[in-house]
């Protein structure tokens, strides 16, 4: 397709107000940036209208918009169909067990999961364990949004390497002026942008096919079922469960809860985030027909989404949806390098390097490691790795991340669940999904010796048993449980009180 200057200008326009208005968040709602609350979670100020933007914007990414279609291209087993089903299973899960979490973080000054586990077990070692697998989890989370843009580079004839880098580079840039407020205003244009383009494409797509029983008919004379993951059904189950169950594990999702205002913004936003699933359902639909009408020949599935906008659209409206799939991984990769960056200065460089650290050099460490996580990723998503399809590339982050179930969540409701259970618990966990991922050269996260069952779900099954086993023996030494929380942490006094009233 060929592009006038016309729309390139369009494309270099939008993406320049997101990047204007993300360095001006710095001066939104002025504060002290020298603080490391207000620079890493925006001095928990954000409501509940701020809060969907910034948590809807850093949720559903490129990884949405060209994963989800590509997938669904490319898997004739409907596979790609558990996108649409796991916030079933997560928004629930975030609504009873997020403020609960954030009100211990709001009453001792949490910036990090790590420093939740840290305070719960008196362990900076566990702690830091956490942070290392939600770093190792950043990179191909981030990688994916790098990876994500790939197509839409190279259909306007971008040189791609270099486009990565400058991109990215930006990225770094205003997260290090703006803190979180930064991809916080970058979100509200990109989802606006892309709302506006799932819309059109959805409702334009529906006129021509009159609705889409023709597309759903077309499969099924071609025999690909698509609704049905024949022969899969163990790994679209485990995969659902677990994505569904690791969603708050992710650091760049804490962060967004820990900028909230209160523990009611968080409940609300429990119930109107679904409404962004819709988005997904779409999606998986436009790759549906991608798939019924040939339109990628070449076999390609992230292009799935890039051709169906090619042929069934003009120049100008294609050129506005990709600069919305740009922003799309810019402004979440924003969020992501953040909350990495929040974990590497809050528990390793703080916990064992300066414990004495003032802010305004938390703050420095953490603009510098921004800076470290983009590269990292960079370089990541150029590896033979993240050169696939993308769909699985945040499956492995998932994976990694339900191995800290036992220290960030379990712990808030068992009490006497030690240090040292955990810690074994995780080391087993992480270390069978490594070992799981390498047998499918990580081109997967489903594994066929075993029935195609989720890694991750794998990983943590070991990970309860060992920690169970462990606890026993714990419990027999009576070794001394340490904790600094005390009973009345786990009160959620805003919820409490609203319901007085």
């Amino acid at each position: 397709m060929n592009f006038s200057a016309f729309d390139v200008a369009i494309f270099f326009i939008i993406i320049g107000i997101v990047v204007v208005v993300s360095f001006l968040g710095a001066r939104w709602r002025k504060a002290d940036m020298k603080k490391i609350s207000e620079w890493s979670i925006g001095g928990r100020r954000f409501g509940a209208v701020i809060v969907w933007f910034l948590m809807g914007g850093d949720i559903y990414t490129a990884y949405s918009l060209v994963s989800i279609p590509g997938g669904a291209f490319g898997s004739t087993h409907g596979l790609i169909l558990y996108a649409t089903v796991y916030g079933a299973i997560a928004y629930p899960f975030l609504y009873f067990v997020a403020p609960r979490l954030y009100i211990i973080a709001k009453t001792h000054g949490l910036i990090t999961g790590g420093d939740y586990v840290n305070l719960r077990f008196k362990s900076p070692f566990l702690a830091l364990l956490v942070a290392l697998t939600g770093i190792l989890a950043m990179l191909p989370y981030i990688a994916l949004q790098i990876v994500g843009i790939k197509y839409v580079l190279e259909a306007m004839n971008f040189p791609v390497v270099a486009s990565f880098v400058i991109a990215f580079l930006i990225v770094a840039a205003f997260t290090i002026v703006a803190g979180l407020r930064g991809p916080t205003l970058g979100a509200i244009i990109k989802d606006a942008v892309l709302w506006a383009v799932i819309l059109v494409v959805l409702v334009v797509l529906w006129v021509k096919f009159s609705g889409f029983s023709l597309v759903f008919s077309s499969l099924s004379a071609q025999h690909i079922n698509v609704l049905v993951p024949n022969g899969l059904m163990i790994g679209f189950i485990t995969l659902g469960l677990g994505s569904g169950v690791s969603w708050l594990l992710f650091p760049n999702l804490l962060t967004g809860i820990f900028g909230s205002k209160d523990s009611i913004t968080i409940k609300r936003n429990a119930i109107f985030l679904p409404v962004y699933q819709i988005w997904l359902l779409f999606l998986a639909i436009f790759g549906l027909v991608a798939l019924s009408e040939g339109l990628v020949p070449n076999g390609v599935s992230s292009l799935a989404f890039p051709n169906v906008l090619a042929a069934y659209f003009n120049p100008t409206f294609v050129i506005v949806a990709f600069a919305g799939i740009i922003i799309g991984s810019m402004v979440p990769a924003s969020l992501q390098a953040l909350s990495a960056a929040n974990l590497i200065t809050r528990n390793i460089y703080l916990a064992y390097f300066n414990k004495n650290a003032p802010e305004n050099r938390q703050v420095l460490i953490g603009r510098i490691f921004v800076v470290v996580m983009v590269i990292a990723s960079l370089i990541f998503a150029i590896t033979p790795a993240a050169s696939g399809l993308i769909f699985y590339l945040l499956t492995m982050s998932y994976a990694w991340l339900l191995q800290t179930l036992p220290a960030i969540i379990l712990s808030m409701y068992w009490r006497k669940l030690d240090k040292y259970s955990v810690g074994i618990g995780w080391a087993l966990g992480v270390a069978v999904v490594t070992w799981g991922l390498y047998t499918v050269g990580f081109s997967s996260s489903l594994l066929p010796s075993l029935d195609y069952i989720y890694v991750g779900i794998l990983g943590l099954m070991v990970n309860l048993a060992v920690m169970f086993i462990t606890r026993g023996v714990v419990k027999l030494m009576n070794v001394e449980q340490e904790t600094l929380l005390e009973e009345k942490d786990y009160v959620d006094v805003e919820a409490t009180a609203t319901a007085s009233k």
